[in-house]
Protein backbone atom coordinates (compact mmCIF):
# COMPACT_ATOMS: atom_id res chain seq x y z
CA UNK A 1 0.00 0.00 0.00
CA UNK A 2 2.50 2.16 1.12
CA UNK A 3 4.18 1.20 -2.60
CA UNK A 4 1.53 2.05 -4.21
CA UNK A 5 0.81 5.48 -2.54
CA UNK A 6 4.27 6.53 -3.70
CA UNK A 7 4.02 5.87 -6.99
CA UNK A 8 0.88 7.83 -7.31
CA UNK A 9 3.03 10.40 -5.24
CA UNK A 10 5.86 10.99 -8.18
CA UNK A 11 3.57 11.49 -10.62
CA UNK A 12 2.48 14.77 -9.35
CA UNK A 13 6.11 15.91 -9.00
CA UNK A 14 7.85 14.64 -12.22
CA UNK A 15 8.26 17.05 -14.60
CA UNK A 16 7.69 16.75 -18.30
CA UNK A 17 9.43 18.56 -21.37
CA UNK A 18 7.49 22.26 -21.04
CA UNK A 19 9.73 23.35 -24.22
CA UNK A 20 9.88 20.43 -26.16
CA UNK A 21 9.62 21.30 -29.84
CA UNK A 22 8.41 17.88 -32.30
CA UNK A 23 10.69 17.38 -34.82
CA UNK A 24 7.68 16.89 -37.29
CA UNK A 25 6.88 20.58 -36.49
CA UNK A 26 10.27 22.09 -37.38
CA UNK A 27 12.26 22.68 -40.46
CA UNK A 28 15.89 22.49 -39.70
CA UNK A 29 18.09 25.16 -40.94
CA UNK A 30 21.71 24.08 -41.49
CA UNK A 31 23.19 26.27 -43.45
CA UNK A 32 22.91 29.92 -43.57
CA UNK A 33 24.36 32.58 -45.68
CA UNK A 34 24.07 36.33 -46.13
CA UNK A 35 24.89 39.28 -48.95
CA UNK A 36 24.27 42.39 -49.32
CA UNK A 37 21.70 43.77 -52.65
CA UNK A 38 22.42 46.19 -55.01
CA UNK A 39 19.86 48.26 -52.74
CA UNK A 40 21.70 47.41 -49.50
CA UNK A 41 19.17 45.17 -47.90
CA UNK A 42 20.15 42.06 -46.84
CA UNK A 43 19.86 38.96 -48.69
CA UNK A 44 19.52 35.51 -46.57
CA UNK A 45 19.88 31.71 -48.55
CA UNK A 46 18.74 28.79 -46.39
CA UNK A 47 19.55 25.29 -47.07
CA UNK A 48 16.77 22.57 -45.40
CA UNK A 49 17.23 18.94 -46.01
CA UNK A 50 13.96 16.73 -45.40
CA UNK A 51 13.42 13.53 -45.22
CA UNK A 52 10.13 11.95 -46.88
CA UNK A 53 8.71 9.30 -44.81
CA UNK A 54 8.53 5.77 -47.21
CA UNK A 55 6.40 2.76 -46.34
CA UNK A 56 9.81 0.82 -44.75
CA UNK A 57 11.47 3.66 -43.26
CA UNK A 58 13.02 6.86 -44.18
CA UNK A 59 12.66 7.81 -48.08
CA UNK A 60 15.29 9.97 -49.86
CA UNK A 61 16.35 13.32 -48.94
CA UNK A 62 15.61 16.29 -50.37
CA UNK A 63 16.95 20.11 -50.43
CA UNK A 64 15.10 22.91 -50.37
CA UNK A 65 17.22 26.14 -50.90
CA UNK A 66 14.92 29.23 -49.80
CA UNK A 67 15.94 33.20 -50.15
CA UNK A 68 14.49 36.26 -48.56
CA UNK A 69 15.38 39.85 -48.74
CA UNK A 70 14.94 41.91 -45.64
CA UNK A 71 16.35 45.23 -43.70
CA UNK A 72 17.62 42.80 -40.47
CA UNK A 73 18.45 38.84 -39.78
CA UNK A 74 15.22 38.39 -37.79
CA UNK A 75 13.01 39.73 -39.98
CA UNK A 76 14.62 37.91 -42.81
CA UNK A 77 13.58 34.71 -41.27
CA UNK A 78 10.67 35.53 -40.40
CA UNK A 79 10.18 35.68 -44.68
CA UNK A 80 11.69 32.69 -45.09
CA UNK A 81 9.74 31.33 -42.36
CA UNK A 82 6.16 32.56 -44.65
CA UNK A 83 7.50 30.56 -47.38
CA UNK A 84 8.30 26.92 -45.36
CA UNK A 85 5.61 24.61 -44.31
CA UNK A 86 6.86 24.20 -41.01
CA UNK A 87 8.69 26.58 -38.60
CA UNK A 88 12.32 27.68 -39.62
CA UNK A 89 14.73 26.58 -36.44
CA UNK A 90 18.45 27.07 -36.83
CA UNK A 91 19.07 25.18 -33.38
CA UNK A 92 21.31 22.46 -35.40
CA UNK A 93 22.81 25.08 -37.67
CA UNK A 94 26.62 23.78 -38.39
CA UNK A 95 27.82 26.54 -41.36
CA UNK A 96 26.61 30.67 -41.19
CA UNK A 97 28.60 32.25 -44.69
CA UNK A 98 28.94 35.90 -45.40
CA UNK A 99 29.56 37.43 -48.63
CA UNK A 100 32.46 40.12 -48.94
CA UNK A 101 30.72 42.92 -49.54
CA UNK A 102 28.46 42.21 -46.67
CA UNK A 103 31.28 41.19 -44.20
CA UNK A 104 33.80 44.36 -45.32
CA UNK A 105 30.70 46.52 -43.83
CA UNK A 106 30.50 45.01 -40.41
CA UNK A 107 29.79 41.37 -39.50
CA UNK A 108 28.47 41.99 -35.87
CA UNK A 109 24.63 43.02 -36.82
CA UNK A 110 24.76 39.49 -38.89
CA UNK A 111 25.75 37.84 -35.70
CA UNK A 112 23.68 39.72 -33.00
CA UNK A 113 20.77 37.60 -33.56
CA UNK A 114 22.66 34.85 -32.65
CA UNK A 115 24.13 35.36 -29.76
CA UNK A 116 20.90 36.87 -28.17
CA UNK A 117 18.59 33.48 -28.87
CA UNK A 118 19.62 30.80 -26.73
CA UNK A 119 18.09 28.40 -29.20
CA UNK A 120 21.24 29.02 -31.85
CA UNK A 121 24.00 26.47 -32.39
CA UNK A 122 26.94 28.75 -31.25
CA UNK A 123 29.35 26.03 -32.31
CA UNK A 124 28.73 26.85 -35.75
CA UNK A 125 31.50 27.74 -38.43
CA UNK A 126 31.69 31.08 -39.78
CA UNK A 127 33.31 31.79 -43.27
CA UNK A 128 34.10 34.58 -46.15
CA UNK A 129 32.77 33.34 -49.26
CA UNK A 130 34.54 35.34 -52.61
CA UNK A 131 31.73 37.13 -54.27
CA UNK A 132 28.40 36.26 -53.29
CA UNK A 133 27.78 33.78 -50.38
CA UNK A 134 24.43 32.57 -51.69
CA UNK A 135 25.95 30.94 -54.67
CA UNK A 136 27.69 28.37 -52.25
CA UNK A 137 24.62 27.58 -50.31
CA UNK A 138 23.34 26.33 -54.45
CA UNK A 139 26.31 24.23 -54.74
CA UNK A 140 24.95 20.70 -55.87
CA UNK A 141 28.01 18.17 -54.90
CA UNK A 142 27.64 14.87 -55.99
CA UNK A 143 29.38 13.37 -52.74
CA UNK A 144 27.84 15.14 -50.74
CA UNK A 145 23.84 16.48 -51.22
CA UNK A 146 24.08 18.57 -47.52
CA UNK A 147 25.94 21.75 -48.14
CA UNK A 148 26.66 21.86 -44.63
CA UNK A 149 28.06 18.80 -44.54
CA UNK A 150 30.79 19.64 -47.56
CA UNK A 151 31.51 23.13 -46.10
CA UNK A 152 32.11 21.81 -42.45
CA UNK A 153 33.87 18.78 -43.82
CA UNK A 154 36.40 21.19 -46.17
CA UNK A 155 36.77 23.20 -42.63
CA UNK A 156 37.63 20.51 -40.34
CA UNK A 157 40.03 19.05 -42.81
CA UNK A 158 41.75 22.45 -42.69
CA UNK A 159 41.81 22.63 -39.21
CA UNK A 160 43.87 18.94 -39.26
CA UNK A 161 46.19 20.59 -41.50
CA UNK A 162 47.04 23.45 -39.71
CA UNK A 163 45.36 26.19 -42.20
CA UNK A 164 42.82 27.64 -39.52
CA UNK A 165 42.24 27.45 -35.98
CA UNK A 166 38.91 25.98 -35.67
CA UNK A 167 37.25 29.11 -34.19
CA UNK A 168 33.28 28.97 -34.58
CA UNK A 169 30.44 31.50 -33.36
CA UNK A 170 31.29 31.21 -29.85
CA UNK A 171 35.05 31.48 -29.63
CA UNK A 172 35.30 34.65 -31.96
CA UNK A 173 33.21 36.72 -29.78
CA UNK A 174 36.05 37.57 -27.46
CA UNK A 175 37.88 38.86 -30.34
CA UNK A 176 34.98 40.73 -32.08
CA UNK A 177 33.82 42.57 -28.95
CA UNK A 178 37.53 43.40 -26.88
CA UNK A 179 39.87 45.70 -28.34
CA UNK A 180 43.53 44.94 -29.12
CA UNK A 181 43.12 41.74 -30.76
CA UNK A 182 41.62 40.84 -34.41
CA UNK A 183 40.91 37.44 -35.94
CA UNK A 184 40.57 35.03 -39.17
CA UNK A 185 37.90 33.40 -40.52
CA UNK A 186 38.32 30.72 -43.70
CA UNK A 187 38.16 32.23 -47.27
CA UNK A 188 36.05 30.53 -49.42
CA UNK A 189 35.94 30.34 -53.53
CA UNK A 190 33.12 29.32 -55.48
CA UNK A 191 34.14 26.62 -58.16
CA UNK A 192 30.71 26.85 -60.77
CA UNK A 193 32.14 24.75 -63.50
CA UNK A 194 33.14 21.98 -61.28
CA UNK A 195 30.13 22.98 -58.78
CA UNK A 196 33.46 22.52 -55.93
CA UNK A 197 34.19 25.16 -53.33
CA UNK A 198 37.48 25.46 -52.02
CA UNK A 199 39.48 27.19 -49.04
CA UNK A 200 41.35 29.52 -50.13
CA UNK A 201 43.16 30.67 -47.24
CA UNK A 202 42.30 33.31 -44.82
CA UNK A 203 40.26 36.59 -44.35
CA UNK A 204 41.58 38.93 -42.50
CA UNK A 205 39.60 41.10 -39.85
CA UNK A 206 39.80 44.53 -38.58
CA UNK A 207 37.41 44.87 -35.79
CA UNK A 208 34.35 43.65 -37.00
CA UNK A 209 35.33 44.19 -40.42
CA UNK A 210 36.85 41.89 -43.19
CA UNK A 211 39.95 43.68 -44.43
CA UNK A 212 39.53 42.93 -48.25
CA UNK A 213 42.61 41.09 -47.92
CA UNK A 214 43.33 37.09 -47.45
CA UNK A 215 46.13 34.90 -47.40
CA UNK A 216 47.06 32.18 -49.64
CA UNK A 217 46.96 28.57 -48.06
CA UNK A 218 50.22 28.29 -47.95
CA UNK A 219 50.46 31.67 -46.31
CA UNK A 220 47.65 30.56 -43.51
CA UNK A 221 49.55 27.53 -42.30
CA UNK A 222 52.54 29.59 -41.74
CA UNK A 223 50.62 32.61 -40.04
CA UNK A 224 48.74 29.84 -37.77
CA UNK A 225 52.70 28.67 -36.93
CA UNK A 226 52.93 31.93 -36.21
CA UNK A 227 50.70 32.42 -33.76
CA UNK A 228 51.58 29.16 -32.00
CA UNK A 229 49.22 27.00 -33.49
CA UNK A 230 49.63 23.16 -34.96
CA UNK A 231 47.17 20.83 -36.16
CA UNK A 232 47.63 17.47 -36.15
CA UNK A 233 50.00 17.46 -39.16
CA UNK A 234 51.30 21.06 -40.94
CA UNK A 235 53.36 20.27 -44.76
CA UNK A 236 55.19 22.98 -45.97
CA UNK A 237 56.72 22.56 -49.48
CA UNK A 238 59.58 25.08 -50.80
CA UNK A 239 61.93 25.65 -53.28
CA UNK A 240 65.34 25.87 -51.79
CA UNK A 241 67.61 25.07 -55.17
CA UNK A 242 67.98 25.75 -58.63
CA UNK A 243 68.38 23.01 -60.57
CA UNK A 244 67.63 24.58 -63.94
CA UNK A 245 67.20 21.02 -65.92
CA UNK A 246 64.94 19.40 -63.60
CA UNK A 247 62.74 21.71 -61.87
CA UNK A 248 61.59 19.26 -59.48
CA UNK A 249 64.73 18.66 -57.85
CA UNK A 250 64.17 22.52 -56.40
CA UNK A 251 61.82 21.77 -53.72
CA UNK A 252 61.39 20.13 -50.60
CA UNK A 253 58.08 18.76 -48.39
CA UNK A 254 58.50 18.57 -44.46
CA UNK A 255 56.47 17.93 -42.12
CA UNK A 256 56.44 19.90 -39.02
CA UNK A 257 56.08 17.27 -35.91
CA UNK A 258 56.81 20.29 -33.69
CA UNK A 259 56.70 23.64 -33.44
CA UNK A 260 58.05 26.06 -30.50
CA UNK A 261 56.70 29.76 -30.89
CA UNK A 262 58.08 32.44 -28.47
CA UNK A 263 56.54 35.68 -28.73
CA UNK A 264 58.28 38.63 -27.19
CA UNK A 265 56.97 42.29 -26.40
CA UNK A 266 59.34 45.34 -25.70
CA UNK A 267 57.12 48.34 -24.89
CA UNK A 268 58.35 51.58 -23.80
CA UNK A 269 57.60 54.99 -23.78
CA UNK A 270 55.17 55.39 -27.00
CA UNK A 271 57.18 52.46 -28.70
CA UNK A 272 56.58 48.95 -29.47
CA UNK A 273 58.70 46.56 -30.54
CA UNK A 274 57.46 42.55 -31.06
CA UNK A 275 60.04 39.69 -31.82
CA UNK A 276 58.72 36.39 -32.78
CA UNK A 277 60.61 32.91 -32.51
CA UNK A 278 59.25 30.12 -34.39
CA UNK A 279 61.32 27.03 -34.06
CA UNK A 280 60.34 23.68 -36.10
CA UNK A 281 61.25 19.97 -35.78
CA UNK A 282 60.74 18.19 -39.31
CA UNK A 283 60.61 15.74 -40.97
CA UNK A 284 61.25 15.00 -44.95
CA UNK A 285 58.15 13.63 -46.66
CA UNK A 286 59.71 14.29 -50.21
CA UNK A 287 62.88 15.47 -51.60
CA UNK A 288 63.78 13.89 -55.25
CA UNK A 289 67.36 15.31 -54.80
CA UNK A 290 68.43 13.21 -51.81
CA UNK A 291 71.80 12.38 -50.78
CA UNK A 292 71.50 13.80 -47.67
CA UNK A 293 73.96 11.34 -46.22
CA UNK A 294 76.30 13.53 -43.83
CA UNK A 295 75.98 15.83 -41.40
CA UNK A 296 76.90 19.25 -43.37
CA UNK A 297 74.26 18.24 -45.91
CA UNK A 298 71.30 18.33 -43.62
CA UNK A 299 72.74 21.63 -42.25
CA UNK A 300 72.75 23.34 -45.79
CA UNK A 301 68.98 21.93 -46.05
CA UNK A 302 67.99 23.69 -42.53
CA UNK A 303 70.05 26.77 -43.73
CA UNK A 304 68.18 26.76 -46.59
CA UNK A 305 64.72 26.13 -45.69
CA UNK A 306 64.79 28.75 -42.28
CA UNK A 307 65.93 31.44 -44.60
CA UNK A 308 63.00 31.06 -46.91
CA UNK A 309 60.40 30.54 -44.19
CA UNK A 310 61.62 33.59 -42.22
CA UNK A 311 61.51 35.65 -45.52
CA UNK A 312 57.69 33.77 -46.02
CA UNK A 313 56.98 35.06 -41.90
CA UNK A 314 58.43 39.04 -42.54
CA UNK A 315 55.88 39.34 -45.99
CA UNK A 316 53.06 37.59 -44.10
CA UNK A 317 53.64 40.25 -41.03
CA UNK A 318 53.68 42.88 -43.53
CA UNK A 319 50.36 42.05 -45.16
CA UNK A 320 48.94 41.98 -41.52
CA UNK A 321 50.10 45.20 -40.85
CA UNK A 322 49.39 46.95 -43.73
CA UNK A 323 45.66 45.53 -43.76
CA UNK A 324 45.70 46.92 -40.35
CA UNK A 325 44.91 43.03 -38.63
CA UNK A 326 46.21 42.60 -35.24
CA UNK A 327 45.64 38.76 -35.49
CA UNK A 328 48.53 38.23 -32.78
CA UNK A 329 46.86 39.85 -29.69
CA UNK A 330 49.63 42.34 -29.60
CA UNK A 331 47.59 45.11 -28.28
CA UNK A 332 45.41 43.19 -25.89
CA UNK A 333 49.16 42.24 -24.26
CA UNK A 334 50.22 45.87 -24.26
CA UNK A 335 46.96 46.73 -22.69
CA UNK A 336 47.06 43.98 -19.97
CA UNK A 337 50.99 43.98 -19.15
CA UNK A 338 51.69 47.79 -19.78
CA UNK A 339 48.58 50.07 -19.86
CA UNK A 340 50.83 52.99 -19.05
CA UNK A 341 51.93 52.57 -22.81
CA UNK A 342 48.56 51.79 -23.85
CA UNK A 343 46.67 54.77 -22.26
CA UNK A 344 49.29 56.81 -24.52
CA UNK A 345 48.88 55.06 -27.75
CA UNK A 346 46.01 55.07 -30.56
CA UNK A 347 46.33 51.08 -31.33
CA UNK A 348 44.01 51.64 -34.94
CA UNK A 349 47.27 53.99 -35.79
CA UNK A 350 50.23 52.52 -34.58
CA UNK A 351 49.95 49.14 -34.63
CA UNK A 352 50.80 48.90 -38.79
CA UNK A 353 53.84 50.81 -37.94
CA UNK A 354 55.28 48.73 -34.89
CA UNK A 355 58.65 46.92 -35.28
CA UNK A 356 58.18 42.99 -36.16
CA UNK A 357 61.25 40.92 -36.22
CA UNK A 358 59.92 37.43 -36.82
CA UNK A 359 62.88 34.62 -36.90
CA UNK A 360 62.25 31.00 -38.20
CA UNK A 361 64.70 27.70 -37.35
CA UNK A 362 64.32 24.82 -38.81
CA UNK A 363 66.01 21.58 -37.92
CA UNK A 364 65.15 17.99 -40.25
CA UNK A 365 65.50 15.53 -37.12
CA UNK A 366 63.96 12.30 -39.59
CA UNK A 367 64.84 12.19 -43.15
CA UNK A 368 62.79 9.48 -44.29
CA UNK A 369 63.21 5.43 -44.76
CA UNK A 370 66.44 6.34 -47.53
CA UNK A 371 69.11 8.91 -47.17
Amino acid sequence: MKKALCMLISLFLLTGCWDQRQFKDIKLVLTKAFDLTEDGDLHETVSIPSVQRGGEGPGPEHIQIVSAEADNVREARERIDEMISQSFDPSKLKVILLGEELAQKGIYPILDDFYRNPRNNLNAYLGIVEGEAGKAVSIKNQTEPRISTYISGILESNITSTHFTGKNLQLICSDLLSPGKDFTLPYLKVLEESQLIKYDGLALFHDENYTGVHLTPEQSLLLMLLEGYRGQYARITKKIGKEGDNPLLDYISINVMKADQKLKIDAKDSEVKVTVRLNLKARIVEYPKNHLDSYSKVEKVNKRLSEVLTKDAKEIIDIVQEANSDVFGIGRRVMAYKPDVWDRLDWNEEFPDIEFEPKVTVEIQELGIIN
